[in-house]
């Protein structure tokens, strides 16, 4: 509003100047200063500023159009905002639940992960048992029969040495 006060106020001033300054010739003047005054701004009481103008008279069904106009487009926006705000929340409550998933079936895993590591361990501890076992067994075998076929020779070479002796 002062922008455009301001702006015709100046058109005024720059047409008075512009005006020719003959004082004889009364018809060009008075219609320059017709002209003027129908492009003045309004006088305006002493101490007002220019923004305190009183505001153009409008229509008051334009007044009502405008304004149902910009309500409908606050209340688009605000219903859109709305439906967002419900989608980010319900996002987020759905991260939530898989991060509560995911924290449940990290914590199942890691016990099953404990559990396995004591089977495998104790596994292992009874595969060793068993291959020491089986290895004892083999040596205690070879033994015997090394002992045995030693024995045999023996009871061979006393028999031979009795028999042909």
């Amino acid at each position: 509003m002062f922008v455009k006060s301001f702006a015709v106020l100046l058109f005024a001033v720059a047409f008075a100047f512009a005006a020719p300054s003959n004082a004889g010739n009364a018809p060009s003047n008075a219609g320059n200063t017709q002209v003027a005054n129908t492009q003045a701004v309004p006088a305006q009481p002493a101490g007002e500023s220019p923004a305190a103008a009183p505001a153009e008279m409008v229509p008051v069904d334009v007044m009502q159009e405008e304004l149902s106009l910009r309500d409908s487009v606050m209340q688009v926006r605000d219903s859109l905002c709305m439906v967002e705000k419900d989608s980010l929340r319900k996002t987020v409550v759905v991260e939530e639940a898989k991060c509560a998933n995911w924290e449940q079936s990290y914590q199942v895993m890691k016990q099953n992960n404990e559990v396995c590591a004591k089977a495998l361990g104790i596994a292992i501890e009874a595969s060793e048992k068993d291959k020491d076992r089986a290895d004892e067994e083999r040596r205690k075998a070879a033994v015997m029969s090394s002992s045995s076929f030693m024995g045999g020779l023996l009871v061979g070479a006393l028999l031979f040495w009795l028999i042909f002796d």
